[in-house]
């Protein structure tokens, strides 16, 4: 009996066996150092974090200290005089009430 394709396809599952075995291996170095470098770059993480605070809250200073921003208004259009007839007419656009026949 031919066995087709599942040599290749055993050797690829295989292959990816090993793969994943490779990754499962211990990390480098002691416990210890690895504690140490994990607490050194959480530290420069935080102290990072404070100065960015810090500094937004510097430009806020700056900002209260410039007084609230003026916010143009926005212009409206002029409406055009509607005749007398516009008016009547403008509740009459509906057509039928529904459910009503």
């Amino acid at each position: 009996m031919a066995r087709g394709d599942q040599r290749e396809r055993d050797r690829a599952k295989k292959q990816k066996e090993l793969e994943k075995r490779a990754k499962a291996q211990p990390k480098e170095g002691s416990k210890e150092s690895r504690n140490l470098n994990d607490k050194a770059a959480l530290a420069a993480k935080v102290a990072a974090k404070a100065a960015a605070k810090k500094e937004a809250e510097e430009a806020a200073a700056r900002e209260a200290a410039l007084g609230p921003k003026v916010v143009a208004k926005k212009k409206k259009d002029k409406k055009a005089d509607n005749s007398l007839d516009d008016l009547l007419s403008a509740g009459l656009a509906g057509g039928k009430k529904k459910g009503k026949k």
